[in-house]
């Protein structure tokens, strides 16, 4: 596997490549400031198909935006999720009045960030009291059967290359005419009728860091692993000689069809079914040997399972940066007609403007041999996000506009309220030291300083006068805005996920707006959020996460109980995680974790107490 690269550093990379994307297609326009790619034909009257993710997977999702295809992408840094700041923004740059589906990957950090941005849009909205809009969906997608049933557990399936397949079909609804309730069905349906699965000779590498092998995961020279995902991740199952093409192929197709294979049978294919076929090349196999492969895989579907696609392709779609590595993704067309009445052909086979799915055919205008003026361009994306916030009822500019709100109760007395919010940020600060030497033992040691980072952008935006202290709601709603931007990770999103539930709570709860807020709308409110944050994360009791503590100060709360007695269960509950083993994040991974006798409370859930704490210790 090669190391070398034209770019040998990260730095400003992914802009330096959204900024080539858009020359390929006249009709896009792009945020920097956001890495925001959009397309400026989208029809107000159409639904927008919004996705996006960390960079490394090119073309996806900068090469499907145009007509037909993607409304907006969002990009991230080299495989990292972008941010919901970043999100809401590429969706006030979607125009649209119908409604949006993001379609979304099932990893953690994409899950939770645009879950994120579409509880902001959601409430956008009812601040906006916008009754026309279609609403805010998600697709999440999940098409892997690498890991199956038993191992994937709570997390589920990870997303491959059928996010492009879904991007392709969705945006083709659109253009049909579908509204946002027949696109989730119709997503959701085409995510239940698709299996993929990948393999490559090595992993790939990402551009500034390390040459040394054992630091990037380089595999020997004639091993490959299968089961690989799209972010470097290694595969379920390593082979130490790569077998011919032939076996490899009768092995991937093994694993998606073998309808014994109770762990990893996701969905039957008939003989009649003529699925569409997807090869989808991880980006450093030629054309020649995927366009080899595919007639292998034709082949055998044939002979094996007497199954003749459909429809096939083979490109790159979703790429792991230059991993010598494919998928197969096949895709049963005719369980989802039945179920939704929708012809996924018609819709793979309807044009688009996208330049990586068939190329862009319109657009271009005269050849005036001028160059494009790229500043005016970039001028017009600032200008248009402007004109959307100005008018009320942004995404972006959510925080903005509750500020202004008087939707809900109020806090009483803001003075008070500012020294809570301090305390609880010292005394998360304080917990920094035993939070780092917890998650040293059974996590990537930053959970601490990630927490301690928050509280200080907290304490700064307090002393600016940036955290709305008399609306309820707007305290919430700014507080997480500020979470969003300094707290990073998976617990950061949680937060900022919990804090956009507080903001609806408090809005559609029992209080009256102008009234103080009492601990009956906090209890409403909390409760509310919690379930809300159900929705986004698997993660429950017992699962040895800050919902160990979080869970029982919310129902505590909700169930009438006082402040001193709901941050008691939060201590409690953190303190129970002791004797826990991991079921999510990074713990999990802890091979000896459950030989050990004395294990440390889960820092996040330490975390937790030591905020409500702060807030027990000066409202009590």
């Amino acid at each position: 596997m090669s190391t070398k690269h034209f770019f040998d550093s990260a730095d400003g990379l992914v802009d330096k490549a959204e900024r080539g994307a858009i020359a390929l297609n006249p009709a896009l326009r792009y945020y920097a400031p956001h890495k925001i790619i959009y397309d400026t034909t989208h029809s107000n009257s159409k639904v927008a198909i919004i996705s996006g993710g960390g960079a490394g997977h090119e073309p996806g999702h900068a090469g499907v935006i145009g007509r037909g295809m993607l409304t907006a992408a969002v990009s991230g840094e080299i495989f990292a999720s972008p941010s919901a700041s970043q999100i809401c923004s590429g969706l006030d740059l979607a125009n649209t009045d119908a409604g949006v589906i993001f379609v979304v990957n099932r990893y953690t950090g994409d899950c939770l960030n645009f879950g994120l941005a579409t509880e902001k849009a959601r409430a956008a909205l009812a601040y906006s009291g916008n009754k026309s809009s279609g609403g805010v969906e998600m697709v999440i997608v999940g098409d892997d059967v690498a890991v199956g049933r038993e191992r994937g557990g709570l997390v589920g399936r990870r997303g491959l290359a059928g996010n492009i397949i879904t991007c392709k079909v969705l945006g083709a609804g659109s253009e049909k005419g579908l509204n946002v309730k027949q696109l989730k069905t119709l997503g959701d349906a085409l995510i239940e009728g698709t299996v993929s699965i990948g393999t490559s000779l090595d992993h790939c590498h990402v551009p500034g860091r390390s040459k040394n092998a054992e630091d990037w995961g380089a595999l020997p020279a004639e091993a490959c692993e299968i089961g690989m995902g799209i972010h470097n991740e290694p595969g379920f199952k390593r082979l130490d000689k790569t077998p011919p093409a032939s076996e490899l192929i009768r092995e991937m197709l093994h694993l998606l069809l073998n309808q014994n294979d109770t762990d990893r049978a996701y969905v039957a294919f008939d003989k009649d079914d003529a699925p569409a076929v997807l090869l989808n090349n991880l980006g450093g196999v030629s054309q020649l040997e995927m366009n080899a492969l595919l007639n292998e895989v034709i082949t055998q579907l044939a002979d094996t399972y007497s199954l003749h696609p459909a429809r096939c392709y083979a490109n790159q779609y979703m790429t792991s940066l230059n991993a010598p590595g494919f998928g197969i993704s096949l895709v049963n067309h005719k369980k989802i007609l039945k179920e939704t009445g929708q012809n996924v052909l018609e819709l793979l086979d309807a044009p688009t403007d996208a330049y990586a799915w068939s190329g862009v055919r319109t657009g271009w205008g005269q050849a005036t041999g001028k160059p494009r003026d790229r500043k005016a361009e970039e001028q017009e994306a600032i200008e248009r996000l402007k004109s959307v916030r100005q008018k009320g009822g942004s995404v972006s500019g959510l925080t903005d506009d509750a500020k202004s709100s008087q939707g809900g109760p109020t806090n009483g007395d803001p003075q008070l309220t500012q020294r809570a919010i301090t305390k609880a940020c010292e005394n998360a600060i304080a917990a920094e030291p035993d939070m780092t030497r917890f998650d040293t033992i059974v996590g990537d040691g930053d959970a601490g300083e990630t927490l301690e980072h928050a509280a200080k952008a907290t304490i700064e935006a307090l002393k600016k006068g940036e955290i709305d202290l008399n609306n309820a709601a707007g305290t919430c709603l700014s507080i997480g805005t500020v979470l969003e931007s300094a707290m990073g990770g998976t617990s950061g999103a949680i937060y900022a996920l919990f804090f956009a539930g507080l903001v609806q709570g408090l809005v559609t709860g029992p209080g009256k707006a102008g009234q103080p807020a009492t601990i009956k709308e906090w209890g409403y409110a909390a409760q509310a959020a919690l379930t809300n944050l159900g929705t986004y994360t698997p993660a429950r009791p017992g699962d040895r996460t800050l919902v160990d503590a979080l869970t029982p100060f919310c129902e505590s709360l909700a169930n009438g109980k006082s402040l001193a007695d709901s941050v008691a269960a939060a201590k409690e509950g953190a303190e129970a995680t002791k004797t826990m083993r991991a079921r999510l994040g990074r713990a999990t991974y802890v091979a000896s974790m459950d030989d050990k006798k004395d294990m440390p409370p889960d820092p996040g859930a330490w975390g937790v107490w030591a905020l409500v704490d702060g807030l027990s210790q000066v409202l009590n």
